[in-house]
């Protein structure tokens, strides 16, 4: 992972997250959400959240690895919010994850879960080539969508997803990017 630390860093987190669900566990915080760690990236959400998650990221490593790689390198955290999105400028990377996209099936989990990491390599491939501030262009927007959704069809299709999602995922092209990110349900 580029944004990774010494192993010691790993396992920091991974504390960090079994100090969470301690404080969980106690009562000290909102009893409903948890914290796990599958490879290199936490989940953090209700139980069932973190078990859809934790299922379509073992789907993305064992049938599409290529989507898997990009995601460990580009993701650290994989977080339930109320609509979909990637904080790549976050360290470690966040992708906020709805529970329409995530429960909907395990394979559009993972292929939302693959599209949102796509956008966090754009941003952090040109800040690794600039070494400075990364425009909005190059990591959202229209063009920037056309590669996420493509890597999205690319992952769908590796890990066997159903044809209607296949063939919604084309038709999300030229209208995906034009939606305001406060005004997505997805």
């Amino acid at each position: 992972m580029w944004w990774a630390e010494p192993e010691s860093m790993t396992t920091v987190r991974c504390g960090i997250a079994l100090v969470t669900i301690v404080i969980l566990v106690a009562g000290c915080t909102a009893p409903n959400i948890k914290t796990q760690c599958f490879d290199s990236v936490t989940v953090q959400g209700t139980p069932q959240f973190c078990d859809q998650v934790v299922s379509a990221l073992d789907l993305l490593k064992t049938k599409s690895p290529s989507s898997y790689i990009i995601l460990t390198d580009n993701v650290g955290i994989i977080q339930q919010g109320k609509r979909s999105g990637m904080k790549a400028d976050k360290w470690p990377p966040v992708f906020e994850l709805n529970d329409r996209s995530a429960f909907y099936s395990i394979t559009w989990c993972a292929g939302v879960i693959a599209h949102d990491s796509f956008h966090s390599k754009l941003f952090h491939d040109y800040r690794k080539a600039h070494h400075f501030f990364v425009p909005g262009e190059v990591w959202a927007g229209h063009l920037p969508e056309t590669k996420c959704l493509a890597h999205q069809l690319q992952a769908l299709t590796e890990i066997g997803a159903p044809e209607d999602e296949l063939r919604y995922c084309r038709t999300l092209t030229p209208i995906y990017a034009d939606v305001p990110y406060r005004k997505r349900n997805w």
